[in-house]
Parts: C-alpha cells; sequence; structure tokens
C-alpha cells in the first residue's frame, strides 16, 4: 500500500471519527434565558427541561446539563427510553427547580395582601402550601399554638399492629369527630377547613364533609387511620386532640396565609419589611418535579435544588406513607442521585422503589411530610442531611426503609416529630448515623425504629438528647416479629429509654453505651432470648423492665390470639460483660404488660460501679469513635450544645 492510500485512509478515519464525536454531542443544555426553538447547544440552550428531554430523545443524547437559575412549573416524567440519561445541573452552581408557579397582582385589604387564584373552588387546583421568598410560611390553624381537645371516645382494646382493634371500626367510627362547641361554635366553612387528627404513633390528615352544630359534629371526607378519641385509655394526651387548619379565625400573626376556595383568594398577612413589589410568592401546581416511570433505569440525577411540590389531600397514614414525593419513582433499577437538594415540599422530598439505587451527598428539609422512603434491593443512602420534616403530617419520619440488603449510612438527622431511621429491610445496616431532637410531637418510636426486622443490624450509630431531657426516646427499637436483630456500638444519650424492643426475639445488644443524668429505663416487653453483652450502663438509678419466663397470673386463653404467642416470653437470657455505673440496678418483672414485682437486677459479680466520678466522666468524655458519625464532622459541637441545654 502507497503512502499516498495509507495517508488518505488515515485522514478518512481521523475525519470518521470527529464526525461521529460531532454528532452525538456531549448534552442538551438548558438555560433559563435559552429558546425551545434553540438546537439545545452550549452556545443556544432551550429553555425547558421538558424541551431538552424531547431533543435527548429525539438525537439520542444521554446528558442534559441546567444551567444556573430558577426554573418554574417543573415536571419531569422519565420513561424506559430514557434510560442511561444524565440529568446534571451546572456545577457548583445554584439550580433551582420549583414545582409551582409565581403568584401576581397582588393587593392590599387591610392588614393583608390578597391574590385571586382561579381554580380552587372546584378544587381542580388546591394546594397547601405557601412559600414566601424562598421560605415556607404558615398556614392559620386552631389554635395557634398546641391543640383542641375533641370528646370522642374509643374505648376498644388495641391487640398489636397484628391484630388491630378488637372491634373492626366503622366507616361512621372512622369519620365523626364530636367537638366541644365553645371551640368552634359554627363558624367553620367546610370548603376550606382541614384536620389534624392525633392519635398514638400516628395522626390523620382530613377535610370536611359536613358539620352538625346540634350534635356538635365534624363529618370526614374520608376516614381517618383510627377512630378519633382511640389510644385515650392509653393515658396519650394526644389521643383526644385535633387542629383545624385553613380557616380565616385562625389568621392571628404576620406570615400567616389562607386559601379561602369559596371565594378564589388567598390571603397572607405580610411581616413588616414585606412589600408588594418585593415579595415573590410562589404555591404547587405539579405533585412531583422529577418522576421515573417503571422501567426508567440507569439515570443519574444531580447538583439540583428542587422545591415547592404539591401532594393530594390524603390520609397520611402510618409514617405518612401515602403521601407522595417531590421525586418519585417506581420499579426502576440503577438510579443515582448525588448532590440534590429538595426543601419546601407538601408530600416527602424522594420515594423511590427499585433496586441498586443510591442517595448520596444530598439534603432533605422543610417537609410536610417525610425526607426518603424508599423500599427495594441494595438501596444506599449515605451521607445525606434529613431535618425539620413532617410541618403538616406529624407522623413523619426522617426515613423509611423496606426491602433487603440496604444500608444507610452517615446520616444526620435532627428536628422530627416522630422516628428517625424507620425501617431498613432484611439483612440490612443503619451505621454511623446522627440523630437528634426526634420525637418531638407523638408517642412510640423511636431514633432507630424496626417493625419486623430480620436480622437487621444497627451498628456505630450516635442519638442525642439534652440534658435536660425528660421524653423517654425509645431510642434503639426493635419491634413486632422483629428476629436475629443486632444492635453494636451505638451511643444513646439523655434518651431515658436506650432501648425499647417489643414482640421481638433473638435480639443481640452488645458493647454500647447508654448514658444518662439521673433515670435510665431499658424494656423487653413481650421478648423473648435478649442477650446483652460488653454493654456500658450510666445513669443514677437503672431498670430493666423484662419478662422472665414465669407464667401469668391470668390464663393465657383470656388474653387475644396476638397476645397469646407472647404468654411465656423469657426476656433476658444473657447479661454478661457489661459495665453498670449506678447507685441502683432493678428489674421490673412483666406478666404480659402488667407488672408483677420489682427486684434486684441479676449481674455479674463486678459489674456495679456506683463511684460517682466515674460517672460523671463518661457523661461527658464519649469514645472517640462516636466522632466519626454523621457527615459533617460536628458531632462533638451537637453533643456540648445539647450538653448545654
Amino acid at each position: 500500500m502507497s503512502v499516498v492510500v495509507k495517508r488518505c485512509l488515515y485522514l478518512y478515519f481521523i475525519s470518521l471519527f470527529f464526525c461521529c464525536f460531532s454528532c452525538k454531542t456531549p448534552a442538551i443544555y438548558v438555560a433559563n434565558t435559552g429558546n425551545d426553538h434553540n438546537p439545545g447547544s452550549s452556545s443556544k440552550p432551550v429553555a425547558s427541561i421538558q424541551k431538552a428531554l424531547e431533543l435527548s430523545r429525539d438525537q439520542l443524547k444521554e446528558k442534559i446539563i441546567i444551567r444556573e437559575g430558577k426554573y418554574y412549573d417543573v415536571s419531569v416524567n422519565l420513561l424506559a427510553k430514557d434510560s442511561g440519561l444524565t440529568i446534571s445541573g451546572e456545577a457548583k452552581k445554584n439550580v433551582n427547580l420549583y414545582g409551582g408557579i409565581l403568584l401576581k397582582n397582588w393587593r392590599k385589604e387591610g392588614n393583608w395582601f390578597v391574590t385571586d387564584v382561579a381554580g380552587v373552588k372546584n378544587k381542580s387546583w388546591d394546594f397547601r402550601l405557601l412559600m414566601v421568598n424562598d421560605t415556607l410560611r404558615n398556614r392559620a390553624r386552631l389554635r395557634e399554638a398546641g391543640a383542641l381537645t375533641h370528646l370522642s371516645n374509643w374505648d376498644y382494646e388495641w391487640m398489636s399492629a397484628q391484630g388491630g382493634w378488637s372491634k373492626k371500626p366503622s366507616t361512621e367510627d372512622l369519620s365523626t369527630l364530636i367537638y366541644n362547641p365553645k371551640d368552634l361554635g359554627s363558624r367553620l366553612d367546610i370548603n376550606n377547613a382541614e384536620l389534624t387528627v392525633f392519635h398514638m404513633w400516628d395522626d390523620s390528615y382530613v377535610n370536611l364533609k359536613s358539620i352538625d352544630t346540634v350534635k356538635h359534629q365534624l363529618k370526614f371526607g374520608f376516614p381517618a387511620t383510627h377512630p378519633p378519641g382511640s389510644f385515650k385509655n392509653f393515658g396519650v394526651e394526644k389521643a383526644q386532640q385535633y387542629i383545624v387548619w385553613n380557616t380565616k379565625e385562625g389568621m392571628k400573626q404576620p406570615g400567616q396565609w389562607y386559601l379561602d376556595r369559596t371565594s378564589e383568594k388567598l390571603y397572607y398577612w405580610p411581616f413588616l419589611h414585606e412589600k408588594l413589589e418585593n415579595m415573590e410568592a410562589l404555591v404547587p401546581t405539579k405533585n412531583q418535579i422529577i418522576n421515573l416511570e417503571k422501567g426508567a433505569n440507569h439515570i443519574n440525577i444531580q447538583n439540583i435544588q428542587l422545591s415547592c411540590a404539591g401532594a393530594p389531600i390524603s390520609n397520611a397514614g402510618y409514617g405518612a406513607n401515602e403521601i407522595q414525593g417531590a421525586i418519585q419513582a417506581n420499579g426502576v433499577n440503577d438510579i443515582n442521585f448525588r448532590n440534590v437538594s429538595v426543601k419546601n415540599t407538601s408530600g416527602w422530598a424522594i420515594k423511590v422503589k427499585g433496586a441498586d439505587i443510591s442517595i448520596t451527598a444530598s439534603e432533605f428539609s422543610s417537609t410536610y411530610a417525610g425526607g426518603i422512603s424508599f423500599e427495594g434491593k441494595n438501596i444506599r443512602v449515605e451521607r445525606c442531611g434529613i431535618h425539620d420534616i413532617g410541618k403538616l403530617y406529624n407522623g413523619s419520619v426522617g426515613i423509611n426503609g423496606d426491602g433487603e440488603n440496604n444500608i444507610v449510612s452517615h446520616c444526620e438527622l435532627f428536628n422530627l416529630p416522630y422516628a428517625g431511621i424507620n425501617g431498613l429491610g432484611k439483612r440490612s445496616i443503619a451505621e454511623y448515623n446522627l440523630i437528634y431532637n426526634f420525637k418531638t410531637m407523638l408517642e412510640d418510636g423511636g431514633a432507630f425504629y424496626c417493625y419486623g426486622g430480620d436480622s437487621t443490624v444497627y451498628r456505630n450509630n450516635a442519638a442525642l438528647s439534652a440534658t435536660s431531657n425528660t421524653r423517654e426516646g425509645w431510642t434503639y427499637y426493635f419491634d413486632e416479629q422483629s428476629k436475629n436483630c443486632i444492635m453494636e456500638n451505638n451511643l444513646a444519650f439523655n434518651t431515658i429509654n436506650p432501648v425499647h424492643n417489643h414482640m421481638a426475639d433473638g435480639i443481640i445488644i452488645r458493647n454500647n453505651f447508654f448514658i444518662d443524668q439521673t433515670k435510665q429505663r431499658l424494656t423487653n416487653q413481650l421478648c423473648s432470648n435478649i442477650h446483652f453483652s460488653e454493654n456500658t450502663f450510666v445513669a443514677d438509678n437503672i431498670s430493666f423492665i423484662n419478662p422472665i419466663g414465669e407464667i401469668p397470673l391470668q390464663k393465657k386463653e383470656t388474653y387475644n390470639s396476638v397476645f397469646q404467642k407472647y404468654y411465656t416470653a423469657n426476656g433476658i437470657v444473657e447479661f454478661r460483660g457489661n459495665m453498670v455505673y449506678s447507685n441502683s440496678v432493678s428489674q421490673e418483672i412483666l406478666h404480659m404488660y402488667a407488672t408483677n414485682r420489682s427486684e434486684r437486677m441479676k449481674m455479674d459479680q463486678n459489674s456495679l460501679v456506683t463511684d460517682p466520678a466515674n460517672r460523671l466522666l463518661l457523661r461527658t468524655k464519649i469514645p472517640e469513635i462516636f466522632n466519626k458519625v454523621g457527615y459533617r464532622g460536628n458531632f462533638k459541637e451537637v453533643f456540648q450544645t445539647l450538653n448545654e441545654e
């Protein structure tokens, strides 16, 4: 072959390579200064993500880059044909995607600003969230703080989550609340008012169908999770409380707002510094900002900030599981979320179902529901911040997980109305997580809670409460039918109840640090085969509350079928190598849920240390391993702050 021919072939292949390379341009570009008639190149970007998605499908390009700026009324739906796509915000820039629109044409009426919102009367457009200058504003409510007390009662037996109520509630039972006429009178506009009805470990959110001012009854538009007044017999004050939302009478101070669906107007009480000409107010128009449908696989989403997503009215259910997410995915595989922020949303920040999903280096906050909800296999949540959640649904949790072989690692969760990490899945792990200021509103639950766990592991985590704390944390908690689970190398500080297991079997508790100021309670109700080894317990007075395998005084057949399964639970079967720094250690012997007697806890001969100096040292000097929890390296700062409270 001649030199000339070789040179021609060389030039041909080089030109072919560059031609192919140029045909597969690295990305479609989006800019808020762009135009959807543009080709989507770097120099001529499109204006909307939807248009970029269309171009990526047509041109088989696998990356969309969104440039710095604010994008409104965004809703991206990814399909199976989008598999392999990367959607990325411009690196180190603020890329804000809003699932809502700016409200305009505000006018002043007295102390309030008002604007028209056509479509809300017939609820073709409905929302429960208002952002002003990028900050959530409070809805009008009765009472302004705390809650109202209703007069409903439900006196039937709760037989655990396995058995439900001893009498099945009717739709009528679940949809009727008797109110005190001194609280409401006949003021409510049922087209506007909505209720939070508290139970015990969850609450219901309902709209109204009618009000009977003679019988003093509120009828719900759909059933609550439990009948109003249930769990009152548990001694839970909240079980007879409720809140009325979105009522004009609840407008008490600046920063509040009220949606009058009847007149199709939105009222906002501005702060003194807020003027008509400089107010940027947004409300949701979209329920999902990003939605991945079944089969949308091998997708990367990174470097973006999302907010102002809606959620249709719904009874939240346990853990607010029935509420939608700003990011939602169902039946997907190999999905990666990195450096994603979701805040100021009407539901969850993110809800995903599938396999091989990772959520890393992301932050989720100021949500009406929870932070992260996942279900599936091989799901990883790492180095994420979840905080200030459950702004509307008080039963919300920071992370809710299910499935198998999942891991939650190096996350920081705080300001949580209910549980922190609420389930993981079988053969799953929670490690190096930091949780504080949890369970601020509801009962039961804990920092780390697991229902029906199987070979689930909590290790190297820290759960902290303030020195002044008086609320039992029920911190590390394996619940109904959990088995063969492990809690090891964890810290519980000032949570009063660092261990609370219930209807669980074969739980190993080893090498943990449980530290409290005055009293400490460790409960294993209806549990069997609980093992404590090499733990450190610190408190002035410590109580273990357990069955010990004794036959209860009450005959087995007098209990319901669920409780009968735990009739001879044997509680703690091993207590070895533990160090107990306390003045006194006792054990309350349980017969089912009833305490039969109290006696001294049986321990190794040299395990009890009463020296107050040792207790003081352990309360202030925490092992270095816990400096590795969370993702911000701020354990010492958080610990110090809580010690000062």
